[in-house]
């Protein structure tokens, strides 16, 4: 049985002390970046795509991409200054972007909570131009546990109705390597929810730290490079 058959225990560690504790651990970070792994690979300069989660913006994937560029590879924003979800023109815009990154080179995609869904679902409508897809702390088990819930049902209105449709899709394997980077100490989302089924081509890989914090987390970023140097 994979990890990813494990049944999530209702999200009981879910809630305004996790929150709380998110916040706290989000702030140390932005006050004093931890720094950066040294031992990894060098990148090949192909370009990666990274995208923010939900209500959060490109300015939350500001040490991620700073290491990525660091690391050697070619960095690209998702012009988002607000996740607000699977909007008709966020998801119009991503396509276009992708479509546009690609079109010398496949190009590999890393998305935090919400943006590592929107990356899966990208590698199953582009596949031939996703050369892999990183995750990090994002749930591909619906309907998704979290605090945030009250958020997400104000902004459904506004979602894509066919993309919503199709959610359950996103825990299948999209036909390129993914992996996805989860933590047992998530305050936002039940981590079991983050899990793939393993297969060659998809693995999932168990750090740890908050959520909020993923993408400045050193162990995080190692992970990371390692997944896109493997591809």
């Amino acid at each position: 049985m994979s990890e990813a058959a494990v049944l999530p225990p209702k999200g009981s560690h879910l809630g305004l002390s996790s929150g709380v504790r998110e916040a706290r651990q989000f702030w140390a970070c932005v006050l004093k970046p931890p720094a950066f792994p040294a031992d990894v690979p060098r990148g090949d300069g192909h370009t990666v795509f990274v995208l923010p989660g939900f209500l959060a913006g490109d300015w939350t994937t500001g040490r991620l991409r700073h290491f990525l560029r660091l690391t050697g590879y070619r960095t690209e924003t998702a012009k988002v200054s607000f996740n607000a979800g699977p909007t008709p023109g966020m998801l119009s815009r991503l396509d276009e972007t992708v479509r546009r990154l690609s079109a010398d080179a496949p190009i590999s995609i890393v998305g935090q909570s919400l943006g590592g869904v929107l990356a899966r679902s990208l590698a199953f409508r582009h596949k031939a131009h996703v050369r892999c897809v990183v995750t990090l702390g994002s749930p591909i088990r619906f309907p998704v546990t979290t605090p945030l819930q009250p958020f997400a049902q104000l902004l459904a209105r506004y979602q894509d109705e066919s993309w919503m449709a199709e959610m359950d899709m996103l825990s299948r394997a999209p036909g390129v390597p993914v992996t996805a980077i989860y933590s047992e100490d998530d305050g936002i989302l039940d981590w079991h929810q983050c899990l793939q089924d393993e297969t060659a081509e998809c693995r999932n890989v168990r750090v740890s730290g908050a959520h909020a914090t993923m993408g400045s987390n050193p162990e995080v970023q190692r992970a990371v490079a390692f997944a896109l140097a493997q591809s």
